[in-house]
């Protein structure tokens, strides 16, 4: 079977589905668009699905998970794989083991000195680049790809061009931490600052804050990734809001069967 009959397939399965609804009483996500959101995480993942070469998806991570925000359809789309829920947030943790089933995975501040002990079908990145350093996404996004199957793919997101009109009215951060931002997005093309300690989660205590990032620049630090090749970039494609990116094994420079070098 192709892979896309496989994908559609799959998906037509996940909207013939009925996704739990059960809310956590720890939640900080939930507003009128949380079921959305969820629903176009799935439509990211089958594009970049389709984009792939794996026809079957196994084991699964969702980081940070969260409440399950994803993970509630994560499931409903792929009903016969393994889940880890990964996150600093234990109640998130626990939520996600005992309601959806997945193996609870407490995170390191430091994402390099988390060590998996499996490999990826398929790793969702739902909103962590958006909130780090370009130093710390370079490294996080090298160290997961390492985690990747062998035909694996990885989906992110991050906070793109359209970002930076979405302050105007619905600010990320405060009014000065922001102009940080926007002053390393128009020198570099990748702009952060922390949140203040009231913004931010109280797990957490390491840099941790807001991030705006040029497609060019994504794409640029994907190329310095070894052993990976670039599936996807779509601008505004979660929930018309944050850019989708997805990357995937086998390498971008793979050799043709005979091939040799010149």
């Amino acid at each position: 079977m192709g892979i896309l009959k496989t994908v559609a397939e799959s998906v037509a399965r996940y909207r013939e589905a009925e996704v739990d609804r059960t809310i956590s009483d720890s939640e900080t996500m939930y507003n009128q668009w949380y079921f959305q959101v969820g629903a176009s995480a799935i439509d990211n993942i089958a594009l970049a699905w389709m984009s792939s070469s794996i026809d079957r998806i196994d084991r699964v991570l969702d980081l940070p998970c969260g409440h399950g925000r994803v993970l509630r359809h994560l499931v409903k789309l792929f009903p016969e794989a393994q889940f880890d829920a990964c996150d600093l947030d234990d109640a998130g943790l626990a939520f996600c083991a005992k309601t959806y089933g997945a193996r609870p995975l407490r995170s390191r501040e430091d994402l390099t000195a988390m060590n998996f002990d499996t490999t990826y079908d398929l790793i969702w990145v739902g909103s962590l680049f958006t909130h780090i350093s370009r130093d710390l996404s370079r490294a996080w996004l090298a160290h997961l790809a390492k985690f990747l199957s062998p035909q694996g793919l990885l989906v992110g997101t991050t906070h793109g061009r359209w970002c930076e009109h979405v302050h105007t009215i619905n600010p990320y951060i405060a009014p000065e931490s922001w102009r940080k931002v926007l002053n390393g997005y128009r020198q570099s093309g990748y702009g952060y600052c922390d949140y203040h300690s009231a913004e931010n989660h109280v797990y957490l205590h390491g840099s941790y804050g807001i991030s705006l990032a040029k497609p060019a620049v994504t794409v640029a630090d994907i190329e310095g990734i070894p052993d990976v090749r670039l599936l996807l970039y779509r601008e505004r494609a979660w929930a018309d809001h944050q850019d989708v990116f997805a990357i995937g094994k086998p390498s971008f420079d793979m050799r043709w069967p005979g091939m040799t070098d010149a």
